[in-house]
């Protein structure tokens, strides 16, 4: 059988199950040899036959508790439950020969199961007919059939039918395993292709949200102050000195998202609070004046999360810097606490704030710059605002369930008064 996830369930099941008869047998044994105690102590030696019997099957329950037989134990157990058979005339009470009852035919019965589920279907038939043969033999050699007992041949038959019923059973279940592996197998692969999907467009919107956060609101700002100064003209030095410093810093952010597609470390290559006071002297030197709070703790955060919650912050920051007519904000940084690992990042300010309800769908920084960035890995993000009343700006990410690497996780639900996406 192929080694799918269900079919070495099924054949799992399968060797505790045999494992479960042959105890069931051993003890069967042990109980009869214990009842016939008188028949065994008259000539000790007939006690070879079930002690040969408790033996094999005690090897052989161990070994199912290990792994499935193979074939070649399989043949050497029944070659054993043969000879056993072969020599019911001198192992078996009287009463009991050619019985459905002794010890050795439920010994030879529970054996059957071994070649039916262990052993190659073309070893399984002349296996089978082998012990049935033998048992046949062996129970018509020891006394002539007793009236209202099972004949010799019945006996065989029944243990005939026992093995094909077993081989019937499992091969059956092993069609059902085998479909269960290759839907499996299919649900593997579109996992995988939506995988793929959603890390490609996950990439493609980050960089989406980079163009805009660099290029787009550089090239807004020189076209609200409506370009340079003349050659030599007032303040011509100081302008082009702030317009060639933000450009260097915008083709330094492209240029590491670009070049290094695989690399999801953060902005300044540490921790979480190391990420955002990068940022904060970014947006100091623009003018700003931040203030960052937060514990150093916080540096577990995967690096993914890192970069998505930093660049979340820088553009919170620098809304702060062209909307909110003020010269202040605040970042605080807090761990979650409860189950899992966390944080939760806020960035305040006391502006001129603005009515959410009020916002143009069209506005890409607010929409995709800080709430869909941290909701594509799996964080929640909110923004409260009131005109007069400042802003404040809440992301938050939560792993209840840390694992080895980092894929993009479910949109989570937003927090309470969020700003829709």
């Amino acid at each position: 059988m192929p080694a799918g996830a269900a079919t070495a369930t099924l054949l799992a099941v399968a060797a505790r199950t045999a494992w479960t008869i042959r105890c069931i047998a051993l003890a069967y044994i042990l109980i009869q040899v214990g009842i016939w105690h008188s028949f065994f102590a008259a000539r000790p030696e007939r006690l070879a036959g079930p002690v040969a019997a408790v033996l094999c099957a005690a090897f052989i329950a161990a070994r199912l508790r290990w792994k499935p037989l193979g074939w070649r134990l399989a043949a050497l157990d029944t070659c054993v439950a043969a000879v056993l058979a072969l020599g019911a005339w001198w192992c078996v009470p009287p009463a009991m020969q050619g019985d459905t009852s002794s010890w050795l035919y439920i010994a030879v019965i529970s054996q059957l199961i071994i070649p039916a589920w262990f052993a190659p279907a073309v070893a399984l038939v002349p296996l089978t007919l082998a012990a049935a043969a033998a048992f046949w033999i062996g129970a018509a050699r020891a006394a002539p059939a007793r009236p209202g007992a099972t004949s010799p041949a019945a006996a065989a038959a029944n243990l005939v039918t026992t093995a094909a019923v077993a081989w019937c059973a499992l091969w059956l279940l092993g069609r059902r395993a085998r479909a269960a592996d290759a839907a499996l197998a299919r649900a593997d692969a579109e996992s995988r292709a939506d995988y793929v999907g959603l890390t490609l467009s996950t990439e493609r919107r980050e960089h989406e949200r980079l163009l805009h956060d660099t290029v787009l609101n550089t090239l807004t700002a020189l076209g609200r102050a409506g370009g340079f100064a003349a050659p030599g003209g007032a303040g011509d030095d100081l302008d082009q000195a702030a317009a060639a410093a933000r450009c260097r810093h915008d083709i330094t952010l492209i240029e590491h998202a670009l070049g290094a597609a695989g690399d999801t470390g953060g902005p300044a290559g540490g921790g979480l609070l190391i990420a955002i006071e990068a940022v904060a002297a970014e947006m100091r030197a623009r003018g700003l004046t931040v203030h960052v709070a937060g514990a150093g703790s916080l540096a577990e955060i995967p690096a993914a999360v890192t970069t998505a919650l930093a660049f979340a912050v820088r553009e919170a920051l620098a809304n702060v810097a062209r909307h909110a007519g003020t010269a202040q904000a605040w970042v605080e940084l807090d761990p979650v606490t409860g189950a899992g690992r966390g944080v939760e990042v806020t960035v305040r300010d006391r502006g001129a704030g603005f009515d959410p309800a009020r916002v143009d769908p069209a506005r890409l920084g607010l929409r995709r710059s800080i709430l869909e960035r941290v909701t594509d890995w799996g964080g929640q993000a909110a923004v409260r605002s009131a005109p007069g009343a400042g802003t404040i700006v809440t992301l938050r990410w939560v792993d209840p369930a840390p694992a080895p690497g980092l894929a993009p996780g479910p949109v989570a639900g937003p927090l309470p008064g969020a700003l829709p996406c």
